[in-house]
Order: C-alpha cells, then structure tokens, then sequence
C-alpha cells in the first residue's frame, strides 16, 4: 500500500498527470521507492476507484488527450492518517536479492564475486550520477511548495547520496578483501 500513499502525497501538492507521476517519481522517490510504470497505473484506477483521486480528462489539440488526477478530501483524510501513524514498518528492515548473493558468495571463486561487487559499485556509480538531476526536480515540483516542505524532499536526497556512498565505501572494501585473498590463494597455489 506505500505505493498508494506516494502517489497520494505528490497528488497532495497538486493534480498530475500519470506521466506527471511517473517523472516525480523517477527524480525525486525512486532511491527510495522503486515503482515500474504499469504499477503506477494500477494504483490510480484503485485510488480512483476508492475514491482517493479523481481524475479528469484533458483535451489537447496538439497532442493527445490526457487524464489528470487529484486528490480528493477523502484521499487527503487517508494520506494524513497514514502519515500520522508514524514509521509503522520496521525502516531497519529490507529484502536485497542482492545482499542473498553476497552471503552466499563464499560458495564461488573470490575473482568472481569481486566482479559481482565490481559492476554493483559501477551501478551505484551510475544511480549516483542520475540523482544530479533530483535537486533540479525538487526546484519544478516544488516551485510552489513551502520551503518547510521542500525541506523534507532534501532530508531524503541527502539519505539517498550518503546510502549510494556508503554503498560504493562498502563495495570498494570487499573488493580489496577479495582481492588480497585471491592473491594469497595465488600464492599458496605456486608453492
């Protein structure tokens, strides 16, 4: 459901296109919420279907007509109770298919998950490089927005650099461990 509660909070701060949605998304909560296109669509024909949003067909002589969404008192109601209820999940908690191979990493040649742990740091290398552009989101969305509000968007981004640096920290570390255990492997097999 905290997908749902996302797209109710951006709708909070005004009405969005589902493309509007699926940009604010991609800027500004994906290192944090990872929501796929289709997802997102879902969740508006069920926001809308509850009564959450409504949405309101918008004819463009240009380009195609498009449907935006607003929240309604409502959905408003749902969004602030939920928000209200503090963390309710455990936020020291998370699934990683990723961290499973780490763990498990020691039934492989140390070479080859040195190169796993390789192109996982050129990934946060690159998720890094693409959250340059959140600063210039929060400064569209949030054009009309309270400083105070805006605030809290750049409590999360400074989250998102200092995960994705601690992640590249960490990876160089476990490189270099592995490393020096191939290379003492190495050495032991030419004795």
């Amino acid at each position: 459901m905290s997908l749902a509660f996302g797209i109710l909070g951006l709708l909070n701060y005004g009405p969005m296109s589902g493309y509007d949605i699926i940009k604010a998304f991609e800027s500004s909560l994906q290192f944090f919420w990872h929501a796929q296109n289709s997802h997102i669509y879902l969740e508006l024909k069920k926001l809308e279907k509850k009564g959450y949003i409504f949405g309101e067909t918008v004819i463009q002589a240009d380009r195609p007509n498009k449907k935006v969404f607003s929240i309604t008192e409502t959905g408003k109601k749902e969004f602030m109770n939920w928000l209200a209820k503090g963390a309710g999940e455990d936020a020291t908690h998370f699934k990683s298919a990723f961290l499973m191979k780490v763990f498990f990493g020691g039934n492989m040649p140390p070479a080859q998950s040195a190169d796993m742990l390789r192109k996982f740091r050129t990934d946060c290398e690159t998720y890094l490089g693409k959250m340059s552009v959140t600063p210039k989101a929060i400064e569209n969305y949030g054009s009309n927005k309270e400083m105070y509000q805006i605030m809290y968007w750049q409590f999360t981004v400074d989250f998102g650099y200092g995960f994705i640096k601690n992640c590249i920290e960490w990876a160089d570390r476990c490189i270099q461990k592995l490393e020096s255990l191939d290379e003492q492997n190495t050495g032991e097999a030419v004795k």
